[in-house]
C-alpha cells in the first residue's frame, strides 16, 4: 500500500483519505515502530485497527521496547478489532496482559475487540510461581503474573479467543462467552479453566463453530468420576482439534461436550500409550466428518479393531490430511469393517508391508459380523468408501506408495492428492512416476496451503 502512494500524487490522495487502507499494521521489525505508528494516527484516524506484534525468530523484543509500544497505542486500543501478539518472553506477556487489564478497569472508551490471540513462543516448561529445573521462576519486575482480560470487563464483541502457552484468571474473566472459536494451547492442566468453568465457557457460546484444545483442557483429574455434570451440546461445532493428550485424559476430554455437526476432525500426537479406549468412545460420535486429519499417530495391534470401527463410523468421509504416519494405522483403511478382515484383493506384498493383522475374536463393537463371514457371495464392504481427497506430509515415500496402491486395489482410487514440496523431493523421479498410475491428480504444495476442496466440504450442508 505504501508504495501505491508514490505512483502518482492522484492516488496517492485517493490512498490517504481512505482510512481503511491502513487498518492492518504488523510491528515485527526494530522499534520503535514510528512510521507504523504514524498509520495509525494520521491515516488510520478511528477505523477498526487489525494488529500483529511479533518479536519474530531473529529479533526478541525486551519488556521495555513493547511497554513503549503498548503506551502509544493505548489512545487506539478501544478500536482494535484484531489483536494478535506473538511473543517469546514472559515479561513482555505479562505487560501485555496488564496493558488490557489496566484499561478494562480505567478506560473511558468501550472496547470492541473481535478477535484476540496471545501466544508465547517460549519454553512450555516455564511458568511465572512454578519451579523448573529445580528453580522457581520470577519474571523480572513484575509481581503480579495473573490478570483477568480486559480487567474483567465484558467485551461483548469477542468472537475469537487463543491463548497459547499463557494463562490468565479463567474465574473473573468475563469475555469468554458468545465465542464462535476458542483456542487453548500448551497450558498446564493445574493452570487450565476448572471444569465448571471449562462447561460454563461452552454453554455459553452456543454458536462455537471451532474448538481447539492443544495440551489444554479442564483442569481437573481425569481418573476421579464427577457425576454432577452433563454433556454441553454444540449444535454449530464445525471444526475440532485434539492434540498432545495422555491417553488416560482423552476420552474424558471428549465426554464434556456433544457436536451432532462436526466436519473436520484433527487428531495430533496421539502416541506411546493406549489410545483404544479413546477410539471406542468415538465409535459413532462424530458421523457427519468430511474431513479428517491425523498426524503422529500411532496404532498398537490390540487397537487396530477400534480403529477400522470408528473409521468406519464416519461413512462421509472424503478428505483426509496425513502426517507422520506407518503402515500400523494406514493398515486400518484397507479392512472390511463387517468382516475385521483386510480387502481379499490385496497382494501377498502388500499385505506383508502393512503387516497385516486380522482378528476375528472381537467382542462388542469390534465383533465381526456372523452372517458377512458366512456369506461366501458377498462383495467385501472398504472403511471409508468415500475417501478420495489426500493432503500428505512428512510420510515416508514407501508407506504413501503402498498406501495408495493399496486403497486401488481395495476399488476406492485416490482421486487427488496434495502433497507437500518438501515431501515430495524425497521420491525419486521413478517413484513419483509409479505413484502418478494411482493417483487421478498430484499437486505439490507449501506446508499449510489451503485447498479449494476444504472450503468446499465445509459450507455443503
Amino acid at each position: 500500500m505504501l508504495q501505491l502512494t508514490w505512483v502518482s500524487s492522484y492516488l496517492r490522495r485517493v490512498a490517504i483519505s481512505d482510512s481503511t487502507l491502513w487498518n492492518a499494521i504488523w510491528f515485527g521489525k526494530n522499534p520503535p515502530f514510528e512510521q507504523s505508528l504514524t498509520f495509525i494516527a494520521k491515516r488510520s484516524r478511528t477505523s477498526p485497527l487489525d494488529l500483529r506484534i511479533d518479536d519474530g525468530p531473529t529479533r526478541r523484543f525486551t519488556d521495555q521496547e513493547v511497554c513503549a509500544l503498548l503506551k502509544a497505542l493505548t489512545p487506539h486500543l478501544h478500536h482494535i478489532r484484531i489483536l494478535i501478539i506473538i511473543l517469546e518472553n514472559w515479561e513482555p506477556i505479562l505487560s501485555v496482559l496488564k496493558w488490557m487489564s489496566d484499561y478494562g478497569k480505567e478506560g473511558v472508551h468501550p472496547l470492541k475487540m473481535e478477535r484476540l490471540e496471545i501466544h508465547r513462543t517460549g519454553s512450555p516448561y516455564l511458568w511465572p510461581g512454578l519451579a523448573w529445573r529445580g528453580t522457581k521462576f520470577n519474571p523480572v519486575n513484575h509481581s503480579v503474573s495473573l490478570y483477568s482480560l480486559f480487567g474483567g470487563k465484558h467485551v461483548p464483541e469477542l468472537k475469537s479467543l487463543t491463548i497459547n502457552s499463557v494463562n490468565i484468571d479463567w474465574v473473573n474473566t468475563t469475555s469468554l462467552d458468545n465465542l464462535q472459536t476458542l483456542d487453548l494451547r500448551r497450558i498446564p492442566l493445574e493452570l487450565c479453566p476448572t471444569l465448571s468453568r471449562f462447561q460454563q465457557i461452552l454453554a455459553s457460546s452456543p454458536m462455537l463453530t471451532n474448538l481447539s484444545l492443544d495440551g489444554a483442557g479442564p483442569a481437573s483429574d481425569p481418573t476421579v468420576v464427577v457425576n454432577d455434570y452433563h454433556a454441553i451440546d454444540l449444535p454449530h461445532l464445525h471444526t475440532l482439534v485434539l492434540a498432545n493428550f495422555a491417553a488416560p485424559f482423552t476420552k474424558y476430554l471428549v465426554s464434556h461436550f456433544t457436536a451432532p455437526n462436526l466436519k473436520d476432525l484433527t487428531i495430533f500426537n496421539f502416541q506411546g500409550s493406549n489410545h483404544g479406549p479413546f477410539y471406542e468412545f468415538m465409535i459413532g460420535r462424530f458421523q457427519k466428518i468430511k474431513l479428517l486429519t491425523l498426524r503422529k499417530i500411532n496404532c498398537p495391534v490390540d487397537t487396530l479393531p477400534v480403529m477400522i470401527q470408528w473409521l468406519d463410523s464416519m461413512p462421509l468421509l472424503t478428505y483426509a490430511r496425513l502426517a507422520a504416519l506407518e503402515h500400523d494405522i494406514l493398515q486400518a483403511f484397507l479392512f472390511d469393517p463387517d468382516t475385521m478382515k483386510a480387502h481379499p484383493d490385496l497382494s501377498p506384498s502388500l499385505r506383508s508391508a502393512f503387516r497385516i493383522v486380522e482378528d476375528s475374536s472381537g467382542t462388542g463393537l469390534t465383533a465381526p459380523s456372523k452372517e458377512a463371514l458366512e456369506d461366501v457371495e458377498r462383495k467385501p464392504r472398504i472403511v471409508s468408501p468415500c475417501l478420495n481427497v489426500l493432503k500428505v506430509e512428512t510420510t515416508r515415500p514407501d508407506v504413501f506408495a503402498d498406501f495408495v496402491l493399496a486403497r486401488k486395489l481395495c476399488g476406492v482410487s485416490v482421486k487427488k492428492t496434495y502433497m507437500d514440496r518438501s515431501m515430495a523431493k524425497t521420491f525419486t523421479g521413478a517413484a513419483l512416476k509409479d505413484i502418478s498410475q494411482h493417483i487421478h491428480t498430484l499437486v505439490c504444495v507449501d506446508i499449510g496451503a489451503k485447498t479449494q476442496e476444504v472450503n468446499e466440504l465445509l459450507n455443503v450442508p
